[in-house]
């Protein structure tokens, strides 16, 4: 990797059923920074995210994270490649509700060939940083939704991926949720050294990250002042 960004995006543009919903879209970032990307509904940002994690393929440009090639990948290689080095969070968290909290939070490692004892060993420990031991063995489906988020954190935090993209995050919490999940969200780079990308049409919820954003008409720009 030597010293390429941890997430480098160049002339980025992305079409979907004639439809051009990324327009020449360039994009850096470190690892350990946060960014935050905003724009209203319909505006591309989970386009972006699609594109970036490899899940959409893009009409123009080039995605590189941590010096590999996202449009390069082959697909048999791509979703392995996805599991190990991209944590996802999601507006609901998507948990699975049958399983328990530490289930859900091991599932990324299972997945991966980690051994039982080890993903659940792992999962236990994110999930006590993380401030909701006491639900480890709760369904997922009866926990608040701060807590489902906070599950979710721990899930994407499993593999110890360099990059996190979370979508809506707190787009289902109400306002106390929200505050404590961003206080979560954006201490991630810090604590544990990944790449946290966020998009979202709250202000206030792309106040905390290091640099923000503008997603407008597909084209995005930076913006000191969000």
């Amino acid at each position: 990797m030597g010293s390429s960004p941890a997430l480098d995006v160049r002339g980025l543009s992305c079409a979907v059923g004639g439809r051009v919903l990324l327009r020449d879209v360039a994009l850096t970032a470190r690892s350990g920074e946060s960014l935050a990307v905003m724009g209203p509904s319909g505006s591309g940002k989970s386009t972006l995210l699609a594109c970036l994690a490899g899940l959409l393929p893009a009409t123009a440009g080039t995605v590189q994270v941590c010096g590999t090639d996202v449009g390069a990948l082959r697909a048999g290689k791509a979703a392995a490649w996805r599991l190990r080095t991209i944590g996802f969070v999601y507006q609901f968290g998507e948990l699975l509700p049958e399983l328990s909290a530490v289930e859900n939070a091991a599932l990324p490692l299972l997945i991966g060939g980690t051994g039982r004892r080890t993903a659940y060993a792992t999962a236990e420990r994110l999930l006590a940083e993380l401030g909701v031991a006491e639900v480890a063995d709760s369904p997922a489906g009866v926990l608040s939704g701060g807590e489902r988020q906070r599950v979710a954190v721990a899930r994407a935090l499993s593999t110890r991926p360099p990059l996190i993209l979370a979508d809506e995050p707190t787009g289902a919490l109400d306002e106390h949720a929200t505050d404590d999940v961003c206080a979560l969200l954006y201490e991630l780079p810090r604590r544990y050294g990944t790449t946290l990308l966020t998009v979202t049409h709250n202000p206030s919820v792309a106040h905390w990250a290091d640099r923000r954003l503008v997603l407008r008409g597909g084209r995005l720009t930076e913006s000191a002042d969000v």
